[in-house]
């Protein structure tokens, strides 16, 4: 016993397993800087010096002037390849394949049909874009309106008869963007004239067609055919706006019923007569549906005092249609009956109006022509 308590630790010879006091505090965290090899106690530190002392810049895609975001781009037009410009891109790849600027810009303004993925990176910043390229032929373009004109042909309107449409319209390849944007549209027309369940909303509170009219005018903005001009017109002629209604169609009826509400909301001169002579194109009556047909009657009809049949006869069903369309109704029947002296009848219509921030200037006019006749 004695042994471990005289002195032993004295006379013994480290052997390295014995302790030599409390361990030393860890090594604190290191954070280098691969670019310039500055060293930074947290990944913060470090981040932030890459941001202010070694900032990168964004690789940027150009087409056509415009830079390409995150949203696939539908091309509908040729290009060239001074049309895709990039800037501050390393390295760069086309589907998978790494190639170059110069290589890429070239195939890209080839490509006619289908979708191109392209990724551009500078440092650590990589971005993709992808491209749906749906560059029509003029063969197959006419193919898709060749198929138009047979469901017209026939009078028929059904699910039977779209898809019809959509079969032959097929052998047009590279029309896609064009024979869908003529389907969404004749299907958007095809749920406007359904008797069952009229008053049905989608999420965002308007009528399921509506979503079909706004993607088929999306697809088809940027043809430049006689249908595609006609459905754009119409559409926007339903959603009351005027002045594109009338650059947008060929059609004199659509657009000098369009050019006499444009003139009247801004309090300006319009045509009194008549306009339901208007000639019109081959497209515009065939393919609107029947509450518009009934809207052109009453937006084209005479405001002269010599006719207000037409709208008398809407103006019982004036509750059921859409808030846009009454308004359309209104501003007429206001008119109209001021032409023929029913104050009465053409002030109950005016009120209606009077608050809408688009009547402003119609009504001022309207309001003292109102007085004059009814003194």
């Amino acid at each position: 016993m004695g042994f471990w308590h005289t002195g032993y630790m004295e006379f013994h010879e480290p052997t390295g397993f014995e302790s030599a006091g409390p361990p030393a505090p860890p090594k604190p965290p290191r954070f280098t800087c691969a670019e310039c090899g500055l060293v930074f106690s947290s990944e913060r530190a470090r981040r932030a010096h890459r941001f202010d002392g070694h900032a990168t810049k964004r690789p940027i895609l150009l087409f056509k002037g415009r830079e390409c975001g995150r949203t696939r781009l539908v091309v509908t037009s040729s290009s060239s390849s001074a049309d895709w410009v990039t800037s501050d891109v390393e390295s760069l790849t086309v589907n998978g394949r790494e190639t170059s600027t110069a290589e890429a810009a070239g195939f890209l303004a080839s490509v006619k049909v289908g979708v191109q993925t392209v990724a551009v990176s500078n440092g650590p910043l990589e971005r993709t874009f992808e491209f749906d390229f749906c560059l029509a032929e003029e063969e197959d373009l006419c193919l898709v309106d060749q198929a138009l004109e047979k469901l017209i042909s026939s009078r028929e309107l059904s699910l039977n008869a779209i898809d019809t449409f959509i079969m032959r319209a097929g052998r047009g390849v590279t029309a896609r963007r064009y024979r869908e944007g003529l389907a969404a549209y004749l299907y958007g027309v095809l749920a406007r004239e359904a008797v069952e369940d009229p008053g049905r909303v989608d999420a965002s509170g308007a009528p399921p067609y509506e979503q079909r009219y706004n993607s088929a005018v999306s697809l088809l903005s940027t043809f430049d055919r006689p249908a595609a001009e006609a459905i754009c017109g119409l559409v926007a002629l339903h959603y009351n706006q005027f002045g594109l209604a009338v650059r947008k169609t060929n059609s004199h009826r659509v657009s000098d019923v369009a050019a006499r509400f444009r003139s009247l909301l801004a309090g300006g001169a319009f045509v009194t007569t008549s306009l339901a002579d208007r000639a019109h194109g081959s497209f515009d009556q065939a393919l609107s549906d029947s509450v518009t047909e009934d809207l052109l009657d009453v937006g084209a009809m005479a405001l002269n005092g010599t006719q207000s049949s037409v709208v008398t006869q809407l103006l019982p069903s004036l509750g059921e249609l859409r808030p846009q369309d009454q308004f359309k109704v209104r501003l007429i029947a206001a008119e109209a009956l001021l032409a023929v002296g029913d104050v009465d009848g053409a002030s109950r219509h005016g009120e209606a109006l009077r608050h809408s921030k688009e009547t402003g200037a119609w009504y001022a006019g309207f309001r003292t022509r109102l007085q004059e006749v009814g003194r």
